[in-house]
């Protein structure tokens, strides 16, 4: 009888020894669930912010769910695009999807590891994308975003060249001189050498100001960036073709240093992992949706394609703003510029597709 009691007790012990392991063990697997806070720069149902929302899911499903966004707040439901720099920056957000363009009044030359006109390396998609990720653009990118701000960036959207919507036709660079368009960054010393009186204000807010008569023209992005923004019932022209930033890796993730440096090693790599597939969608779904919307909006609007004069024009608009840059008193601006040269200048010659 006694023996039984007493085997009896060994079992109801190991059983609830291995319960308290099992529990335990649970527990710790719930605490090493790490949430993060974000927003993104876009307002909700537009394009980018529908991108904000893959890299997420991206993230959580590559870690596991180890590392997950619960949710990716829409511009405006925490604070505005600008402010959610300095937010994430200060560690009040962890991550936002965001754009360096709309910190260029901090530091101007964000544009130019990204996709802006003056910079070297933007001539066609793979020069961008390789001088970022092999040529070092990237580090050089987050070393200046440093002098400023407590962040590291990943690019996560990358586009073709950006449209013109105008009211007026701009059919030879004339046209350009007085034209009062929307533009951000470094685009807009590309444009103030054509003539243009330069706005900046976020891309949110475009399409209201173009109806009220306060702009005359505008850039955004792609059409499938713009598929959301109501643009096609506000322009009467769309400019095509490879004008002021042939091509853009202008979207980043900006992550808080503290909230990347406590990440183990391997949930860093998943981050730049999600960036990395995050980027691969906005190049693939993006382009076609691209060809979807251009064949959806053929009747809204006048379509002008840029002529070869115009091209020409530009290069000499875009040597002009780069000697106004390389002017400049801030040592950064000839420090980018140089880097991309020397990149541009090594490889230039096996830039062309195919081989």
């Amino acid at each position: 009888m006694i023996k039984r009691w007493f085997s009896l007790l060994m079992v109801l012990a190991v059983t609830f020894t291995l319960l308290f392991i099992v529990c335990e063990r649970s527990a710790q697997a719930k605490e090493k669930v790490i949430k993060w806070r974000a927003q993104s720069a876009w307002h909700r149902g537009d394009a980018f912010h529908d991108e904000a929302e893959y890299f997420a899911e991206a993230l959580k499903r590559m870690s596991g769910g180890r590392l997950v966004i619960p949710k990716m707040y829409a511009v405006g439901e925490i604070v505005g695009p600008i402010a959610a720099m300095n937010e994430t920056s200060a560690g009040r957000l962890d991550l936002t999807h965001n754009s360096g363009m709309y910190v260029a009044g901090t530091l101007p030359w964000t544009g130019l590891p990204i996709g802006s006109r003056p910079g070297w390396t933007n001539e066609s998609i793979f020069s961008q994308v390789r001088y970022l990720y092999e040529g070092g653009g990237l580090d050089i990118y987050n070393k200046y975003i440093q002098t400023k701000f407590n962040l590291i960036s990943f690019p996560v959207v990358i586009t073709a060249s950006e449209a013109v919507y105008s009211i007026k036709p701009i059919r030879k660079i004339a046209d350009f001189k007085g034209l009062k368009i929307r533009t951000s960054g470094l685009n807009k010393m590309f444009f103030e050498e054509l003539g243009c009186t330069c706005v900046s204000i976020p891309m949110t807010d475009v399409t209201p100001a173009m109806a009220r008569g306060e702009l005359d023209a505008c850039e955004m992005s792609s059409f499938y960036i713009d598929s959301k923004s109501g643009i096609e019932d506000v322009a009467k022209y769309v400019v095509v073709g490879s004008i002021h930033q042939p091509v853009g890796t202008t979207v980043q993730i900006f992550i808080n240093m503290e909230s990347w440096n406590a990440l183990p090693d391997d949930l860093k790599r998943i981050v730049k992992y999600a960036a990395d597939v995050s980027m691969w969608h906005a190049f693939e779904y993006g382009g076609y949706m691209d060809q979807v919307m251009a064949e959806k909006w053929q009747n809204k609007w006048e379509v002008i394609k840029v002529t070869p004069e115009m091209q020409t024009e530009f290069v000499e608009a875009t040597k002009r703003a780069r000697d106004r840059i390389l002017a400049s008193s801030d040592p950064w601006a000839k420090k980018i510029l140089d880097h991309q040269k020397g990149f541009y200048d090594k490889y230039k010659k096996y830039a062309i597709e195919p081989w």
